[in-house]
């Protein structure tokens, strides 16, 4: 399919190609997507549906900019959208929405007060489609994915003149690894964000998420700023802490779980900082790297 434009709208023509025409993974319902658009969607819909897999719960999330703005499970799509996007509803402004179950009213009726640019999901109740195709002035992107569908096993990019190539990430993250599952939930959302990422979290919701700087103290302090006080919380980090700085930036928020993957020459001492402060660290030996 032809796309609105690539990264920017002065890089077209740009195209989106099933590897598989005959079984694509999604089709457009409504709306014409761009290159950024899709890279939203299917991120986002990678970590919903791990996230409810992995829970048995509906979940939804907030993505800008390939990253989620919020993340978070509820009762239904429409109380899991509803927490995700309230995590930072700055941030969230113009989103792209993912789902883990098919958009009912109560979601639509939700959508059709906040700014946001498109939705994925797998599938859509009669009445909604019409009402969500009118967002936007009649531009809001609907996208239907196929909840079937299973990614081949290997990926690749092309950059400069040269294709990566590597095994997709399908490393199993499970309760027993984990001594609490906002700790399991975070790391499922940080797997779908840009590194370096840190994320604090509280009964099953993102609070802040700090993605796509270079320093992991910024990402820390960044999405600190947004916990707003609200409580004892769980903080996860895509890569391993290489300072205390980040412990003690945690506790100042009211963190009581840490997980991350440890082996950094200085992981001893983020280890004795976290008994000193009365954290639970958890290291699990698994880094989750996504540029």
């Amino acid at each position: 399919m032809q796309l609105r434009y690539g990264t920017n709208p002065h890089q077209t023509p740009a195209y989106c190609t099933p590897l598989d025409p005959g079984r694509p993974p999604l089709r457009v319902l409504h709306g014409s997507p761009s290159y950024i658009n899709v890279l939203d969607a299917v991120a986002a819909w990678q970590l919903v549906r791990e996230a409810a897999g992995t829970f048995g719960r509906p979940a939804a999330a907030s993505f800008k900019h390939v990253s989620p703005a919020g993340a978070a499970l509820g009762t239904s799509v429409a109380e899991a959208y509803a927490r995700a996007r309230s995590a930072d509803p700055k941030s969230s402004y113009g989103d792209f929405v993912a789902v883990s179950g098919p958009v009912d009213e109560p979601l639509a009726e939700l959508l059709s007060g906040v700014v946001s640019d498109g939705i994925i999901a797998p599938g859509y109740e009669p009445a909604v489609l019409s009402r969500l195709a009118a967002k936007k002035r009649g531009t809001y992107l609907v996208l239907e994915v196929d909840a079937t569908f299973e990614p081949p096993a290997v990926e690749s990019r092309e950059v400069f003149g040269l294709r990566l190539t590597e095994p997709r990430d399908t490393l199993p993250l499970t309760r027993e690894m984990f001594p609490s599952d906002d700790l399991l939930f975070g790391m499922i959302v940080l797997r779908y964000t840009q590194s370096n990422s840190v994320a604090y979290l509280r009964d099953a919701m993102t609070l802040g998420v700090g993605a796509g700087q270079q320093s992991r103290i910024d990402c820390t302090r960044l999405a600190g700023e947004k916990t707003a006080g609200r409580g004892p919380v769980a903080f996860v980090s895509d890569g391993a802490l290489p300072f205390i700085d980040n412990v003690e930036e945690a506790h100042r928020h009211g963190v009581r779980y840490i997980a991350e993957p440890g082996g950094s020459i200085r992981s001893g001492e983020v280890r004795e900082a976290c008994e000193r402060l009365g954290i639970t660290l958890v290291q699990t030996g698994v880094r989750l790297f996504r540029h």
